[in-house]
């Protein structure tokens, strides 16, 4: 009896060999592909080495083998298979597009121009344009970007990445008004798309929008897209707001959780004091902003300004400062002015009709010439003192307009 039921095992086993040898080479590969959609990766390529037992030239077998081969890390492999997929059928699109795929994922230029090909042979494959556009896009080469994204979107791309992207590069172009719309549409189909949101911040802040930029910065904020970037753009926003308290809270994030280096921070934060009228506070700004770079010109001109501030009694400290200033940047208008101006209240009427001179010589101005005037009148040369205040008058200055009449007649 047990001779028997081996013999109809055996034949059973053979039957179902025949049955298996006998199927074309389409019915693996497709029980191949249907694995290798479920990501069973290492029994699909099982199929599709019995379709190519079966079928030696069957290109779409060696085409998603491949794929599966990509998927587990055998990329040497799968190079092979595309090439071979490819020498059956010289327009095989699926072939040179996942071979792009590949090629992109091992930062291989030839990427594209496998995308390439591949749109040449399918004008209308949405993906290709879609990756061959981040490809351009990551190159720099935005120009090429910007037409790969417009035909994706033409051609109804569902991809919100395409739209951020897109926007990115109109923002960069300066064409802020398209760039809101791409945008929008990226916010309108994830509101919690904090890249989006803080690129339309961005351009908000240009415009001088600050409450919906700061809305933006807010909600990125929210959305835990806690880097120091968007603390420097929503200080900056609290800055021109008026914000001062709120704009130093975050300025101080930066400092004190982020441990920033980046002197520009500490110069908003000497700002934001400024503004504050904290002057003590502002002075230990510049001190730290002079630590950190001693040829850092704006720390030793807003120190300058807030020594003459504090009255006659630092009016010392701040000439050293604004002559640094005018070592580190001999064209500094605004530190030869205030300087200028502090020699003539010092009676160093000499000193500051040189240093009136060089500012007017690089750009005329009528505080200069009116600061100068006055320093003329103090030395008795009554004919320069009017010429510079008819300078000063013409270009708008109002006391200058006064004294022509005092000093002039």
């Amino acid at each position: 009896m047990k001779a028997k039921f081996s013999g109809i095992f055996l034949l059973l086993f053979q039957l179902s060999l025949n049955f298996c040898f006998a199927q074309p080479a389409y019915v693996f590969h497709d029980r191949g592909l249907e694995k290798l959609e479920a990501k069973n990766y290492v029994e699909a390529i099982k199929d599709f080495d019995l379709a190519l037992q079966k079928d030696k030239n069957h290109a779409p077998s060696y085409c998603d083998k491949a794929r599966a081969e990509a998927e587990i890390g055998k990329k040497e492999e799968a190079l092979k298979n595309f090439e071979q997929a490819i020498k059956l059928k010289a327009d095989y699109v699926d072939a040179y597009y996942y071979r792009a795929l590949l090629f992109h994922k091992l930062k291989d230029p030839k990427a594209i121009a496998d995308f390439c090909k591949t749109i040449q042979l399918d004008p209308k494959k949405t993906d290709a344009y879609l990756k061959r556009g981040f490809l351009y896009y990551t190159n720099k080469q935005e120009n090429e970007a910007l037409k790969d994204f417009n035909k994706a979107i033409e051609l109804k791309c569902t991809s919100i990445e395409v739209y951020y992207l897109r926007g990115k590069i109109m923002s960069q172009k300066g064409n802020l008004i398209d760039a809101l719309n791409d945008f929008n549409e990226v916010i309108k189909k994830n509101p919690m798309y904090s890249e989006a949101l803080i690129e339309r911040g961005k351009i908000y802040l240009k415009q001088n929008k600050l409450e919906v930029a700061l809305t933006d910065f807010n909600a990125c904020i929210a959305n835990r897209l806690n880097t120091e970037e968007i603390y420097t753009l929503r200080a900056e926003t609290y800055l021109q707001l008026g914000k001062f308290d709120d704009a130093l809270r975050d300025y101080n994030t930066l400092i004190d959780i982020y441990k920033t280096k980046d002197i520009k921070v500490y110069a908003m934060h000497a700002d934001a004091n400024f503004k504050k009228k904290d002057l003590p506070a502002t002075i230990k700004d510049c001190n730290k902003m002079v630590s950190l770079n001693r040829e850092y010109a704006p720390a030793y001109l807003l120190r300058a300004k807030v020594y003459t501030l504090q009255g006659k009694s630092k009016y010392v400290l701040a000439l050293n400062d604004f002559k640094k200033v005018c070592e580190l940047e001999p064209n500094n208008i605004d530190a030869l002015n205030n300087r200028g101006n502090l020699l003539f209240e010092t009676a160093k009427y000499a000193e500051a009709i040189d240093i009136l001179n060089k500012s007017i010589d690089i750009k005329p101005e009528a505080t200069a010439y009116y600061t100068r005037s006055k320093c003329f009148y103090k030395t008795n040369n009554k004919k320069a003192c009017c010429a510079d205040l008819e300078k000063a008058a013409a270009m708008g200055n109002k006391d200058a307009k006064k004294d022509i009449g005092i000093v002039c007649l």
